[in-house]
């Protein structure tokens, strides 16, 4: 088929056309269907975009000032009314815009019905943040991009360089309610501020209040002057503007290296803590309640209903004060301590170190220590009681307390038990208004080296062999062994023997020596010895002023001392008492009154200027001044003196021994004369006034100075070298040489024994002299006829031997024997085969005989020559003399 030209070119421009047609309904249709590809998008994605917005921001005012601003990068408006806001940085500077804290992070979610900010993914928050850099909070928030990037440790670091008091804050889920101004979050939370981190689950914060809290878990950790700390809490609340922080159920911990007051390992929790801190964030002062316990590196805690503490600007302690009732407890191998009392201050120093310890109320301490941890080691304790006891402590190299002084009043008590001594467990107890101690570091333990009593002192000292000795006075000052490092167990580390080693076995806490002064009261109880029927009397001492020396185990009173056991009593200038024995030597104007124990009978009395008194052996041992008697001491011519009713004795040396119930007085050294003076009552009437001695041992007016009594004939006085006598056997025995004087007249001889009648009122067992112990009793005139007590009753026979030469008026007598017999005054005069025994009368002459016999009271002779005994073989021849004229 033939085309021609003309019809082809129509039909390529036809085709032409119609593919333009068809391309551009093509394009159309593209473009309408890209269209609504790009318009159903956002739905298909559930994101309802209407508009984007770059570099978004939103203030809010209250009363002119702007309490928020919100600032977006990018902001992207949904059509569900919702905006997604990206690199997001919210600044809140609360209704007095006090500061300014900051929210920041990649992407909120905007809800602007509800005004709801939601945080997607993580968001940061800096509290207390620096100022805007203009007033539209355009802020650099480079540092922000920098976090999200993972640079958040430099960022940190960096805000923290700025402001101190920055907290920065990473967390999740944070929800802004913009109406209430609350940011809120139930994730995780991470924290950091001036070297601290931290961790809790949940936060609140309130951009009005600027109050934080944190609901839950929380959890703060890092170094603290250079010491690593932990501090946990169930529940905290943050408020900046009352510049308070406030935990519960808050527990501190220093990790290691010591913590508060340099005590490693040292906590502290109370189920309520209530924070104050300064302006920059510091804390000033801590108020803690409920089950307020602080507890050492040890395990040692105290315990109270209620705590607080101030810090100074260096975080460091500066006072505490512990109320409602303070424990104290601690349980270690070689220490075991409790103690209470009302309340309890510290005082720290610049370092943070315990220096002063107050504590009042009821104070009582008690501790129990030993050496090591074996099992048969005793345990040494003390204990203390007081209304106020203050502490004063020292801080050693190391950082840990030392007890260096106390100071305890109020009543104050500490008793001490030594159970590692030596020689047995020993105790001692010190008392006073006022105590005051000062302490020793030995071994790693603080150890007593003297005390210090004022105001109604006590001491309370108690032997090895359980004998107990108190004293009181208005001082006292008591020195304590000095104490050395012990040993420790076998099982004991280096560290632990370096902190526990305790005193060696030779006396910790131990009373060296002490003095007591002024009102001086002393006791002593002897331990009552196996066999013995009742318990032993307690013995009593009165002075101004009372040392005891512990080494020795030896006091020394002086000043007005006065001895006794409640029946007998010794005065004197000075006694020295052994401790261990009773044994005592008293010194200087010794007198004693002594009463037989259950006798109305007037007490024997004593005079000496020194007495040496066994207790045990119950002989008490008095002595004249030396070198012719001491001034005022009562004794004549250097002698000792003791008198009951009448009787006396007077003699340099006077022994009294109870057991044997004598009574020993001899001169000093061999040849000495006559100086044992005897007076006795004869038998008959009763003594005159002028034979008994006054109660104070001063002699009756008008005594001349052999003890003789006036003259009278019921009187007989003995001179002799020595005496002997026995209660028991009422017998008087003199020797080495004697002289006897009456009213009847004088005898002379080698030895004589008196025979005294037995006494008739409380004869029982005699009180002997023992120990220097007396009563002051008021006394009781005696019977000079047969009166009970030592030496009473009146003389009943007399024996005298050995060269015997009588005087009486107008004759003399002698021979070598004579038996006297009161009851008649007969005297009956015998000798010797080759001396016979001789009467001369001054007017009738001579008479011998073998046996002489003649009255004080006539001039009668019976004169008896041959057998003995009264045989009928004996010759009596009788010679009356006249009576002279």
């Amino acid at each position: 088929m033939n085309v021609s030209i003309e019809r082809l070119r129509f039909w390529l421009l036809a085709g032409a056309g119609l593919l333009l047609i068809v391309i551009a309904a093509f394009l159309g249709y593209a473009h309408y269907r890209a269209h609504r590809f790009l318009r159903d998008l956002p739905r298909k994605l559930g994101v309802d975009i209407r508009r984007e917005t770059n570099n978004v921001t939103y203030s809010q005012s209250v009363e002119g000032r702007t309490v928020y601003t919100i600032h977006a990068a990018k902001a992207v408006e949904r059509s569900d009314g919702k905006m997604t806001l990206h690199d997001v940085g919210i600044v809140l500077y609360g209704r007095k815009q006090d500061r300014a804290d900051r929210i920041y992070g990649q992407e909120f979610e905007y809800d602007q019905k509800n005004e709801i900010i939601r945080a997607v993914g993580e968001v940061h928050i800096d509290l207390q943040a620096p100022e805007a850099a203009d007033a539209n909070a355009k802020m650099d928030y480079a540092a922000g991009k920098d976090l999200h990037s993972g640079h958040a440790g430099g960022a940190a670091g960096e805000h923290e360089s700025k402001d101190d008091r920055l907290i920065h804050v990473t967390t999740s889920g944070l929800v802004f309610l913009r109406k209430l101004g609350v940011a809120a979050t139930d994730k995780d939370i991470e924290f950091a501020s001036g070297g601290m981190t931290g961790h809790a689950v949940g936060a609140d914060y309130s951009s009005d209040t600027g109050v934080v809290v944190l609901h839950a878990a929380v959890k703060v950790n890092g170094l603290q002057h250079d010491r690593p700390v932990l501090l946990t809490a169930s529940h905290a609340v943050l408020d900046r503007p009352g510049q308070t922080m406030v935990l519960s159920q808050a527990k501190y911990v220093a990790i290691g290296g010591g913590g508060v007051g340099g005590a490693e390992g040292q906590t502290a929790e109370a189920q309520h803590v209530v924070v104050h801190l300064r302006s920059d964030g510091s804390a000033e002062r801590l108020e803690a309640q409920g089950d307020v316990t602080l507890t050492g590196a040890a395990g040692d805690t105290v315990k109270a209903p209620r705590g607080e503490m101030t810090l100074n600007a260096q975080n460091q302690p500066q006072s505490a004060v512990m109320s409602g009732g303070v424990k104290y407890n601690a349980d270690e191998p070689l220490r075991e301590a409790q103690g209470e009392a009302g309340e309890g201050r510290v005082a720290f120093d610049k370092k943070g170190h315990p220096e002063y310890v107050v504590m009042t109320g009821a104070v009582h301490l008690q501790e129990r220590v030993r050496a090591s941890d074996a099992p048969a080691e005793p345990w040494s304790e003390r204990e203390l009681h007081a209304g106020t006891v203050a502490l004063a402590l020292a801080t050693d190299s190391a950082g840990k307390a030392q007890l260096r002084d106390a100071r305890a009043s109020g009543d104050a008590r500490l008793q001490v038990v030594n159970a590692a001594a030596k020689s047995g467990s020993t105790s001692s107890a010190l008392g006073g208004d006022v105590l005051t101690a000062h302490f020793v570091r030995v071994g790693g333990k603080d150890h007593l080296a003297e005390v210090h009593g004022d105001g109604h002192t006590a001491l309370r000292r108690v032997s090895a062999t359980s004998v107990v000795n108190t004293g009181s006075g208005d001082s006292l000052v008591a020195h304590f062994r000095p104490a050395t490092a012990g040993r420790g167990s076998a099982g004991t580390s280096q560290d632990q023997r370096g902190r526990n080693d305790g005193l060696d076995s030779g006396g910790a806490d131990e009373v060296s020596d002490a003095v007591e002064q002024g009102h001086v009261v002393m006791t002593r109880l002897p331990l009552r010895k196996p066999g013995e029927a009742s318990a032993p009397t307690e013995e009593r001492v009165t002075a101004e002023r009372a040392m005891f020396d512990g080494m020795l185990e030896r006091t020394t009173l002086t000043g007005n001392v006065q001895v006794s056991d409640g029946t007998n009593v010794l005065w004197a200038d000075r006694v020295v008492m052994e401790q261990q024995t009773g044994d005592a030597v008293a010194e200087g104007s010794v007198k004693a009154s002594y009463r037989q124990a259950g006798s109305a009978e007037e007490p024997a009395h004593v005079l000496a200027a020194r007495a040496e008194l066994k207790h045990d052996s119950q002989i008490a041992t008095f002595y004249g001044a030396t070198g012719g008697g001491a001034a005022g001491s009562g004794a004549v011519g250097g002698s000792a003196r003791l008198w009951q009713g009448a009787s006396q004795v007077e003699a340099p040396v006077l022994q009294f021994e109870q057991k044997q119930r004598r009574l020993l007085a001899h001169g000093v050294g061999q040849g000495a004369p006559l100086a044992v003076h005897t007076v006795l009552v004869n038998g008959g009437s009763g003594a005159s006034s002028e034979t008994t001695a006054k109660a104070d041992g001063s002699r009756p007016k008008g005594v001349p100075g052999k003890l003789i009594a006036g003259g009278r004939a019921d009187v007989i006085w003995v001179a002799s070298r020595e005496l002997v006598y026995s209660d028991e056997e009422r017998k008087a025995e003199f020797s080495g040489g004697v002289d006897v004087e009456s009213r009847d007249g004088s005898m002379r001889g080698q030895q004589v024994v008196v025979y005294l009648q037995p006494a008739q009122t409380g004869a029982g067992k005699v009180s002997a002299l023992h120990s220097g112990k007396a009563d002051g009793g008021k006394t009781t005139p005696a019977s000079a006829a047969g009166g009970g007590g030592f030496m009473a009753g009146s003389v009943e026979r007399m024996v005298a031997s050995g060269h015997i030469d009588l005087e009486q008026p107008g004759r003399r007598a002698t021979g070598e024997q004579v038996v006297y017999t009161a009851s008649d005054g007969m005297f009956v005069l015998t000798g010797t085969p080759t001396v016979l025994p001789k009467v001369t009368d001054d007017q009738r002459g001579t008479v011998t005989g073998t046996s002489l016999r003649f009255h004080s009271g006539d001039d009668n002779i019976v004169v008896s020559n041959g057998g003995e005994n009264g045989t009928s073989e004996r010759v009596r021849t009788e010679t009356r003399v006249k009576n002279k004229q």
